[in-house]
């Protein structure tokens, strides 16, 4: 059993595991993820985004969703990526390079939890962001730089249940061992954000039930020191 299996069984995300993580598996990390690119249409549409409004792509990673935010906000709206790998978010900014109509994308290279913006998020997009929803810091940032009541979608795996499901979960999670850095409410991911008063609805599941789609809305008003 490898010790990245051992370490994500402990509570807490560990930001130095992940940074150390995605410094390696950066440079194939679209090659892994072609599976989620019609997961990941689901997701965006169900943001029902307009023009002229503030998206955040959080945990970004290489960017492949910035284009088509930036699409679905039009020249008006603003789309930051958050994304605290700097290989990752370098590959994000040489992806948008490409894509030099859209002035209105920026990356931002930083941990969630020390993320700040002038302008609120309408809408919110968390694609395998598991170790994110696992951090009180993290949610409360997204809280504090959302306007209350924003849009939130969040794709990404969960566990089934254990009775019957325990092959796949077993086999996803191994395989998932890098990517995230706790197992941590699996079996709901989104609990945490929930706590805060998030309104969250599952709608989409696929690969077997392992992979969730669930979009709602942040907490109304915002909460100090949860």
């Amino acid at each position: 059993m490898s010790l990245q299996w051992i370490e994500n069984l402990l509570s807490q995300p560990n930001r130095q595991r992940a940074l150390d993580n995605y410094r390696s598996l950066a440079s194939g990390y679209d090659a892994t993820s072609t599976r989620i690119e019609k997961l990941r249409l689901i997701a965006l549409r169900t943001l029902a985004l307009r023009p002229g409004e503030v998206v955040f792509d959080i945990a970004c990673g290489t960017g492949p969703t910035l284009p088509l935010l930036a699409q679905a906000v039009g020249p008006t709206g603003t789309v930051v990526g958050v994304e605290l790998s700097p290989e990752m978010a370098a590959l994000a900014r040489a992806r948008m390079v490409l894509y030099k109509t859209y002035l209105n994308v920026r990356v931002a290279q930083v941990a969630i939890e020390d993320f700040h913006t002038a302008a609120p998020a309408d809408a919110l997009l968390l694609c395998y962001t598991h170790d994110v929803l696992q951090s009180s810091k993290a949610l409360d940032s997204l809280v504090a730089n959302a306007k209350p009541g924003a849009r939130i979608t969040i794709l990404g795996m969960k566990t089934l249940p254990w009775l019957w499901g325990w092959p796949v979960n077993i086999l996803n999670m191994y395989r998932a061992r890098r990517y995230l850095t706790t197992y941590t409410n699996l079996d709901r991911p989104w609990r945490l954000l929930e706590a805060r008063g998030a309104k969250l609805q599952l709608i989409h599941t696929a690969l077997w039930g392992s992979a969730y789609v669930a979009t709602g809305t942040m907490p109304k008003k915002h909460t100090e020191n949860f």
